[in-house]
């Protein structure tokens, strides 16, 4: 085990706790996939080393990305297939060695594709947050947004101040993308007041009632998940007492269902109780059907920051495959303590 403290290397059977700086560890790799110096890691990167706060599922799907990176996949598999095939056919087909060999290749070879694919394609998002969760109570991460921010606001906000003066109003479907955005100053840079479709922060949904009665023609912009439920946004809204007073101007930004097929690495969360796992690609069609959704924070915050202000400048948010790569290939040290 490496202390995330102190770099100081500690064998499990020197116990628990960093015998240098006394960092307690939370997880054993062997059963818990990860280390905590690997997560530390990864909070780390997403976080741009604490200058960016993020939520729960970017971290839970920084995470499976990484126990992705580390499986073999279609590629991997073949390999070991065929040097298998190759060893069983030069010592169990001593005589007919290559013919031996050439068909346990051609029998090992699909399947190992086959399950290749099959792990390559897991995401255990489910246990990805249990991971989150019980980190986050031994060692509270302070860039993590969970929603609860700005619970308690003093004072309602003066949006008639010359010097944050909205341009629009943007709504997302949840209290912990709000912490997100306005932690990360999203707000002034995009000059957007932000607030989610329960009314979170309350204080500022008040406030954004009486603007919109001074300006009216302020748009009130919505993103939201590619999920039917996200897709319903704009009518929900407009069809809620709480938001009557928008629903002339309310513009949807998407995700659309038009951009799914733009990607095949996208990660698919299962929106059932009784399906813990997700998946990464697939028919966008089939897993709409299934329950599936696409969250809007399916990225880090930065490149989501930079995807949400083209947007709502431009008017679309748009799936971008090269900014999804690039979230998902940073390199996170392994510690093999």
């Amino acid at each position: 085990m490496r202390c995330p403290e102190c770099n100081h290397n500690q064998k499990y059977k020197d116990g628990t706790r960093c015998n240098k700086c006394r960092y307690q560890f939370v997880f054993r790799k062997k059963e818990d996939r990860i280390s905590d110096f690997a997560l530390r890691q990864t909070v780390q990167r997403l976080s741009d080393n604490g200058q960016q706060a993020f939520t729960t599922t970017q971290l839970a799907l920084a995470i499976c990305r990484l126990w992705r990176k580390k499986t073999l996949g279609p590629v991997g598999c073949g390999v070991v297939a065929i040097i298998v095939s190759a060893i069983v056919g030069l010592f169990a087909f001593s005589k007919w060695s290559w013919w031996g060999g050439a068909l346990i290749l051609a029998l090992l070879l699909p399947l190992a594709i086959w399950l290749g694919r099959q792990e390559k394609s897991k995401l255990p998002f489910d246990k990805a947050r249990k991971i989150v969760d019980q980190y986050h109570q031994a060692h509270p991460i302070q860039a993590l947004a969970d929603g609860t921010a700005f619970r308690h606001q003093a004072a309602t906000p003066d949006l008639q101040d010359p010097h944050y003066a909205p341009e629009r109003i943007l709504v997302v479907e949840r209290d912990d993308l709000v912490d997100m955005l306005v932690r990360n100053r999203f707000h002034l840079s995009a000059k957007a007041v932000v607030v989610s479709r329960t009314g979170y922060p309350e204080r500022v949904f008040t406030a954004c009632r009486e603007f919109l009665r001074n300006h009216p023609d302020t748009p009130v912009q919505l993103v939201h998940d590619a999920s039917p439920q996200g897709f319903a946004f704009a009518a929900q809204l407009a069809d809620d007492s709480k938001w009557r007073f928008a629903h002339q101007r309310l513009t949807d930004l998407g995700i659309s269902r038009s951009v799914l097929d733009n990607t095949s690495l996208l990660p698919w969360l299962s929106t059932r109780r009784f399906r813990r796992n997700g998946a990464f690609g697939g028919n966008p069609a089939k897993m709409l059907r299934a329950g599936y959704r696409v969250p809007l924070d399916y990225i880090g915050p930065k490149p989501l920051i930079g995807l949400l202000s083209a947007a709502v400048v431009g008017g679309l948010l748009l799936l971008a495959p090269e900014v999804l790569n690039a979230a998902s290939g940073g390199e996170v040290e392994i510690d093999y303590g």
